[in-house]
């Protein structure tokens, strides 16, 4: 179920990141990242459906977290890479490199043999005050030093310093998540007099204000490699300091592991590193894009089309 879960939130990221892009592709080019283009996206029910669908994800990924362990659903919720490549190739027909199906099957093949070696195990402690008082801080200490990086220096320095900044407050947000579903189960009215609720609010703002800035100062490359990798390892070791989570030890399994989560990465940078991905996700270019008229909805339109117009109107 577990396992259902995060598949299902990390195939509702892949698909809200299509539909969003598809809701820009028709926007002004001047406007850029501005006011403008965010009027143009509310205006398009396409970007709309995206942000629903994000929505739908982030809770499906809230309820995986809930009943599973943070080393097993943060981790998995890379296969949105691997998905993503996926629906491009079978609803875009989109060609596909080598590279693409390498990295693909690097990035399947690497979470797999990670989550099989590991045998993550589920937390056997609630964190009291202290513990997440630290653990926030350390962890927000660890954020705003990729910030203070990511303010000078190269493009490609900047982007992977918030990149990875935005990736760690990430992390931090889905152990708080996990805390609050506990809350949520207990009723609205304790939910709503937590310290997780607000704190998921300001931390969110504050991780996606930071995601937004990684993609804008520097290569999406950059950026999307360290908000999709560092995101896992950090989660790992979060969910351990709060709830106790663990994975199989041993010298055996440990390198097993370390192999696998190589694999992995390896994969994912490949995919981060693709043509595909990055046009999908680059909002401030909108001509000739990848996806344009290209959907298998998008041809059966223009084909009805087509012979709507040779055929002439029915009486």
């Amino acid at each position: 179920m577990v396992v259902f879960l995060a598949l299902v939130a990390a195939f509702a990221n892949a698909i809200a990141s299509i539909c969003q892009r598809l809701g820009v592709e028709d926007a002004p080019e001047k406007n850029g990242p501005s006011i403008g283009l965010v009027r143009h996206m509310i205006q398009r029910p396409i970007w709309l459906m995206g942000f629903a669908v994000m929505a739908g994800g982030y809770a499906s990924q809230a309820v995986a977290l809930h009943v599973g362990s943070l080393n097993v659903v943060q981790p998995l919720m890379v296969s949105e890479l691997v998905i993503l490549v996926l629906v491009l190739w079978l609803w875009y027909r989109t060609p596909l490199r080598g590279r693409d199906l390498a990295a693909a099957g690097a990035t399947g093949l690497g979470l797999g043999l990670f989550l099989a070696f590991s045998s993550p195990r589920l937390g056997t402690r609630e964190p009291n005050g202290v513990t997440w008082l630290v653990t926030s801080a350390v962890v927000v200490g660890v954020v705003l030093t990729f910030v203070v990086a990511g303010s000078k220096g190269s493009p490609l320095r900047r982007a992977l310093a918030l990149g990875a900044g935005a990736s760690v407050g990430f992390a931090l947000l889905a152990a708080i998540t996990k805390s609050m579903t506990d809350r949520l189960v207990a009723g609205w009215g304790p939910l709503f007099t937590s310290w997780q609720l607000y704190a998921l609010a300001v931390l969110g703002l504050g991780s996606f204000l930071i995601m937004q800035a990684a993609f804008q100062v520097g290569p999406f490359a950059a950026s999307q490699s360290t908000l999709i990798l560092v995101n896992p390892f950090v989660s790992i070791v979060v969910g351990s300091v709060l709830y106790g989570e663990s994975l199989r030890g041993g010298a055996w399994f440990l390198t097993l592991e370390v192999a696998s989560l190589l694999v992995m990465v390896l994969g994912a940078l490949g995919l981060s590193t693709s043509p595909l991905v990055a046009q999908v996700h680059e909002e401030t270019s909108t001509e000739h894009h990848l996806l344009a008229g290209r959907g298998r909805y998008a041809i059966w339109r223009v084909r009805r089309t087509n012979e709507r117009a040779r055929t002439g109107p029915r009486t």
